[in-house]
């Protein structure tokens, strides 16, 4: 058994997730001005150029109680870095259904400003979860706000940016996700999932016993997860021609999805995201993804991602899937990455 899972209940929605900027963390001219955010957070000194803020931002999170959602906040990943997407989960504690739930936006004040989110996909049940995309995060405190109908504050919540630590030293390029997809109905097995990994050098050739780091969101209570069997592996490796292949039924877990991140062991690797068998058969309008007998069953998707190494590469991406398996069902959701911005960063 390998990895992903199914979600808390009923999952659907659709992509909905805005990036307007609606004001700066920084004002004043000739470097005059430290700006103060609407959430009542405060922001850092002015610099050089306009009043641009110099990291690192300092903020303090307004206090709120959650009255409506008894809700908690969850970060992927907890510790960001530079020209990361920083995925923050509001989970309700409540019982609060989708059908229930108060529309939430997420106001962000960070280094470059403040930004007003709407979530990039709403699931439910037991609980309702709120999924927010905050994309290129910088240097410094981001400071939370969760606004019901955008004006009742809810729940707010802090995460720091710090440095990238050092990585796999760039020596012969990245290996660049080329493939990440999700299979169609018409490519799906019946009961059950599989994923395929292969590694691939320059030359489209196989790398053998390539280890593939297997890591699940930062957001995941691993004391939840279950039906895995204890048997989720932390690494999983290539055979002798640069190929991988597991066959499962996928655990589940509370705090939202199982996603999983692929990357290649050692060496400068993009990162496969997105990777989650938590889509349900029906999504909340109803719409049934595959509509056949023991198939996308408890919402199950089989993946293959393909690593090819790249000598001329320089970036590390963080790459989501094509969602071809929900086509069906127009937009599809978005899990732990931006709808219309990938994240990607320099090797450190």
């Amino acid at each position: 058994m390998l990895l992903a899972g199914c979600g808390d209940g009923t999952i659907g929605g659709q992509a909905t997730s805005t990036h307007t900027q609606t004001g700066s963390g920084a004002s004043g001219a000739g470097g005059q001005g430290g700006g103060v955010s609407t959430s009542g957070s405060s922001g850092g000194s002015g610099g050089a150029g306009g009043g641009q803020v110099v990291p690192p931002f300092d903020c303090e999170p307004v206090v709120t109680s959650s009255p409506a959602l008894a809700a908690m906040m969850l970060f992927d990943p907890a510790q960001p870095h530079p020209g990361d997407t920083l995925t923050v989960i509001v989970r309700s504690t409540n019982n609060t259904k989708p059908s229930e739930a108060p529309s939430l936006q997420m106001q962000v004040t960070g280094a470059i400003g403040m930004s007003l989110e709407s979530p990039t996909l709403k699931v439910g049940g037991g609980d309702t979860l709120y999924y927010f995309a905050i994309p290129d995060v910088q240097l410094g405190d981001i400071c939370l706000l969760g606004l019901i109908d955008g004006t009742t504050e809810e729940i707010s919540g802090k995460v720091t940016v710090t440095e990238r630590p050092a990585g796999p030293p760039l020596t012969n390029g990245v290996f660049k996700v080329v493939t990440n997809h999700q299979w169609s109905c018409a490519e799906q097995p019946t009961n059950g999932n599989e994923i395929h990994i292969y590694v691939l050098d320059e030359n489209d050739v196989g790398v053998p016993n390539a280890v593939i780091d297997v890591k699940y969101a930062d957001s995941t209570d691993p004391a939840t997860i279950h039906n895995g069997g204890g048997d989720i592996p932390q690494s999983v490796t290539t055979n002798g021609e640069g190929y991988f292949k597991s066959y499962n039924y996928w655990p589940i877990s509370d705090n939202g999805l199982l996603v999983f991140q692929l990357s290649v062991q050692g060496a400068p690797s993009d990162i496969a995201t997105e990777l989650t068998t938590g889509w349900w058969e029906t999504n909340d309008v109803g719409c049934n993804y595959c509509n056949q007998t023991a198939k996308n069953v408890w919402g199950h998707w089989s993946h293959t991602i393909v690593f090819k190494r790249d000598p001329a590469a320089t970036e590390i991406c963080a790459v989501e899937t094509d969602h071809a398996g929900q086509s069906a069902c127009a937009l599809p959701g978005h899990l732990h990455h931006h709808p219309t911005h990938r994240a990607c960063w320099p090797v450190p």
